[in-house]
């Protein structure tokens, strides 16, 4: 017997409709965004607080950037983290950890 001897048939093609279409998947992208709103909020709140304050857009700039290039460096760690001891046990720290660092940086800049 040969592979041509028995014709394959093709999956159906997976549209955007057929997958938001299914089970679970409106409620796992709701979570999933929600989650995700302080990584795009926290640094165009800190440019708005810093040019509001009378800092330089400059300084603001490279302190958002600063918060994007730490968080996307600390993202696959956190996964693997995450992966091995559980999204609990590495989630509260990180949150500690964060909030922190913005506290103090509340506290340094005007």
């Amino acid at each position: 017997m040969t592979l041509a001897a028995h014709p394959t048939t093709t999956p159906p093609p997976a549209t955007y409709g057929a997958v938001l279409g299914s089970r679970h998947v409106a409620r796992l992208l709701a979570g999933t965004l929600t989650g995700r709103l302080p990584n795009g909020m926290v640094p165009v709140s800190l440019v708005l607080w810093i040019t509001s304050a009378g800092g330089s857009l400059a300084f603001a700039g490279m302190l958002a950037a600063l918060y994007g290039l730490a968080s996307g460096l600390s993202q696959p760690v956190k996964g693997r983290l995450m992966d091995r001891y559980g999204q609990t046990r590495v989630s509260a720290p990180a949150v500690l950890v964060n909030s922190g660092c913005l506290l103090v940086l509340q506290r340094c800049l005007p």
